[in-house]
């Protein structure tokens, strides 16, 4: 359980307003979450209230002139990148008055780039949450095309028209000659990054270029399929990469399954489907081969799934280069996955006690199972 409250705070002599989300049991940790362009905090409010069921801390705000929904002060003419920095800059000293200890910060797309430089610019971000983060902006500026946006680089105008929204020459002049890399890679801390294989607008390349300037500190999670602003089943993966982030907890296992065949039994009103597999398997800590045998048995009554049992071998080598193999069995109740894992690696043993959760990225040949502990 949590409340929910408004609150404010000035940058400069602009009011930036937002909506906190306080979880009843007392947190030392707040995560503030940044909106993308064109965006308010109402955008943000749904992952903040995920943040707060995990005994966290949630503050959405509104950018000055981010948007055309948001209530804080500002025009739209005068927003930035960088203005926006200031704002987050401001909502982070106030948050850190209300007694947190930890700041997290999770920004969307615009929202993320902000938040990649603020946190480069701090050294009191303890952890950092990029979604589909505009990387790109300084690109698009040099290019004369930002979203619904088109102009001549070389002699930008007073006003620009962006669809409903208006810009003034500050949003592409203040980028125009930025390299967005090297704004963002100071952040020394663990960085989580999720990116659509299908965004439009974003290309996954420039996700792909700030986890190689992170470094070893940064997670990269591709979303099969996702695009710029994710819906349904995307937006419950990358949601539960992010709550895995927040725990802590690594991905051990990435299997990689292929479904090789179908069979139908019925008995009586169920159907119990038996779904043969092979695939492979990968992470930082393991890499092998699914073996003969692996199946995934289901049960069906009325269009819905009672249970299930994914039960298989996967021999390969540790990241101690030693032969071994991992026993999976994960099932499902109907409304969840929870895998149990046995290995006879002696550098994985923990796996043998642990209390993993995964999630399943469904595609048409198989899915890929993503097993965190």
């Amino acid at each position: 359980m949590y409340k929910e409250e408004e609150f404010s705070c000035q940058r400069d002599e602009l009011t930036i307003r937002g909506i906190a989300l306080i979880p009843e049991e007392k947190t030392d940790t707040a995560i503030i979450l940044s909106h993308g362009f064109m965006d308010s905090a109402s955008g943000t409010l749904p992952y903040g209230k995920q943040f707060c069921q995990e005994g966290f801390a949630a503050y959405c705000f509104n950018f000055c002139g981010g948007g055309l929904k948001g209530n804080s002060d500002g025009e739209t003419t005068k927003m930035s990148v960088f203005t926006e920095v200031e704002d987050l800059n401001a909502v982070i000293e106030h948050v850190k008055k209300q007694g947190y200890e930890k700041i997290i910060l999770a920004g969307f797309s615009q929202g993320g780039f902000v938040s990649a430089i603020t946190a480069a610019q701090r050294d009191d971000i303890e952890k950092l949450i990029l979604v589909y983060p505009a990387l790109c902006i300084p690109d698009d500026a040099r290019k004369g095309r930002m979203m619904f946006a088109k102009f001549d680089p070389e002699n930008i105008p007073e006003l620009i028209k962006c669809g409903p929204m208006k810009l003034g020459r500050c949003y592409p002049e203040s980028v125009i000659d930025k390299d967005p890399y090297e704004l963002i890679r100071n952040y020394k801390n663990e960085v989580l990054i999720i990116h659509g294989t299908n965004d439009r607008i974003v290309n996954l390349s420039y996700s792909q270029k700030a986890a190689e300037e992170y470094g070893d500190n940064c997670t990269l999670k591709t979303i099969i399929g996702g695009g710029h602003g994710f819906k349904k089943a995307h937006d419950q993966i990358a949601i539960f990469h992010m709550k895995q982030f927040l725990k802590g907890k690594k991905e051990v296992l990435t299997v990689d399954v292929n479904l090789t065949g179908r069979k139908i039994e019925r008995k009586g009103s169920k159907s119990i489907i038996t779904l043969p597999f092979n695939g492979k398997a990968s992470s930082p800590y393991f890499h092998g081969e699914i073996q003969d045998g692996a199946a995934d048995v289901q049960e069906w009554a009325f269009l819905k799934m009672l249970k299930a049992c994914a039960d298989y071998r996967i021999k390969g080598k540790d990241f101690e280069g030693k032969d071994c193999e991992i026993h999976v069995v994960n099932s499902n109740d109907g409304e969840k996955w929870k895998p149990v894992l046995k290995t006879d690696s002696e550098a994985l043993s923990y796996l043998n006690e642990a209390d993993c959760e995964t999630i399943l990225e469904n595609r048409k040949k198989g899915p890929i199972v993503h097993i965190y502990c």
